[in-house]
């Protein structure tokens, strides 16, 4: 399983050619029936189980052809380039098991990342990131109609990742977050189920990955193996303290025709990667959303509105609560409940006509929080990314944004008595390259003003190898 870029990139050049076909699977999202919008979602969907929208190998030019003239012949699924997965069909068996209800989907992503110059430390990290997900329709296995569950089986990250050494304040690789920063893990991060109640109003609760629940609300995005790598760079980072990324958790959700519309859910407000249980030790975050879906100019897009309050107990970085214990140090101020508010908004601004997967779209976020508790005083992104840049490569995707985490100054007057600190702010752009449906190749160029003054721009450059088998 843990093979170098070499061999990857040796691979690819003794293949002869570039397929283009379609993009890798979505794992972790709802039906599309029931959340997605497919005029937004160009990707095969994850409960199609193998389905795959293969586009002939004829060279077309840079410029999109006249419709139907190259791709009208698909070529074969049983070729091993051609494939959505690696391993295929198993002989007739996946698509069986998607028939009677149960979807199986994993991939191995492996990462080659580090400052080449300025952050914490100069140093390149290699680790994988292996994700296993089992997800099963009660309908379709002749249970009961409108259950889903959805099961992150394996999340399991090994080797090591350079978070760390670029800048902890703006994560440069979003996957390699869970289970735990910093140590190998293994974990199943996600134990979810949902039933429709009708209306377009869905139960869910169980164990969940905030991550996967993100890809919910933008499939597009990836959590991090698929499209941008900094998580500054898919949202806000103002959720710090107050929304755990795997906890456990239930609530109500409003799904429309074009995706999901509003929700309402409860979490517990620990974080739990690696342990079972639900014990409250600190209150609940409580998280509200709503989303309205536009057509501007003729084109898809949506706009969130997202609320999230605590009710735990959480550090205050207002110093002047703060005790001074003779012959231990100092005791922190503690303060009940932090919050957080935010916007979100996703538009397309251009589709070929011939070819529904090409199209470009441009996704920003500003976002507020209790000066009291989180380390950010206000957080904001700014990101277009282009889905098959070139016609005859409608699989890649390339992308280049900007974001900009401002941090509060009751925080920077704290961390000061150890080194001064300062707003954060970089860019990031990635080409990723579709070597075969199921192999993905990216370049990651990040440019990122460090939150400690004292070190100098940090240029983290990676590469990003993705497996779906």
């Amino acid at each position: 399983m843990r093979r170098t870029f070499a061999k990857y990139l040796m691979l690819a050049s003794l293949s002869g050619w570039m397929v283009t076909t379609a993009a890798a699977q979505q794992p972790g999202k709802f039906p599309e029936s029931i959340f997605d919008d497919a005029s937004q979602v160009q990707n095969v969907s994850y409960y199609d189980g193998i389905a795959s929208d293969v586009s002939c190998g004829t060279s077309c030019g840079d410029f999109a052809p006249s419709c139907g003239d190259c791709c009208g012949m698909a070529s074969s699924h049983n070729c091993l380039w051609n494939r959505s997965q690696l391993t295929g069909d198993w002989y007739g068996h996946r698509s069986g098991l998607a028939e009677c209800g149960i979807t199986v989907q994993g991939s191995l992503t492996q990462f080659y990342q580090g400052p080449s110059s300025g952050g914490n430390r100069e140093v390149f990290r290699y680790g994988d990131k292996f994700d296993l997900y089992l997800n099963v329709d009660t309908g379709k296995m002749g249970l009961w109609e409108g259950g889903q569950l959805q099961i992150h089986a394996a999340d399991w990250q090994f080797g090591q990742n350079a978070i760390l050494d670029a800048t902890g304040l703006s994560p440069v690789n979003t996957a390699m977050l869970l289970p735990k920063i910093g140590d190998p893990t293994y974990a199943m991060t996600s134990l979810q189920y949902t039933q429709a109640i009708g209306g377009g109003f869905l139960l869910t609760g169980g164990r969940i990955n905030m991550l996967d629940l993100w890809q919910t609300f933008y499939p597009e995005y990836g959590r991090g193996v698929d499209g941008f790598m900094n998580m500054s760079m898919m949202l806000p980072m103002n959720v710090v303290p107050s929304l755990p990324l795997v906890t456990n958790g239930a609530g109500i959700i409003k799904a429309g025709d074009r995706g999901v519309e509003a929700a309402l859910l409860v979490f517990e407000s620990q974080n739990s990667p690696t342990t079972v249980g639900m014990d409250f030790p600190n209150g609940v975050t409580i998280v509200g959303a709503a989303r309205k879906y536009t057509d501007f100019w003729g084109k898809p897009g949506s706009h969130t509105l997202v609320g999230v309050y605590a009710t735990g107990e959480y550090t205050s970085y207002d110093t002047s609560g703060w005790i001074v214990v003779p012959g231990a140090g100092v005791a922190p101020a503690r303060k009940q409940g932090t919050w957080v508010a935010g916007y979100l908004g996703q538009q397309q601004l251009w589709s070929d006509p011939c070819n529904s997967k090409r199209h470009t779209s441009v996704f920003g976020y500003v976002g507020f929080s209790d000066v009291d508790n989180s380390p950010f005083q206000w957080t904001t992104s700014i990101s277009i990314e282009k889905f098959g840049p070139f016609a005859c490569r409608p699989d890649d995707r390339a992308g280049i944004g900007y974001f900009r985490n401002a941090l509060n100054s009751d925080f920077q007057d704290t961390v000061s008595i150890l080194t001064p600190l300062q707003d954060l702010q970089g860019g990031e752009i990635y080409y990723n390259a579709a070597i075969s449906p199921w192999f993905h190749l990216t370049t990651d160029v990040q440019v990122i003003q460090p939150g400690i003054i004292a070190n100098d721009t940090a240029v983290v450059l990676g590469l990003r190898g993705k497996i779906d088998f």
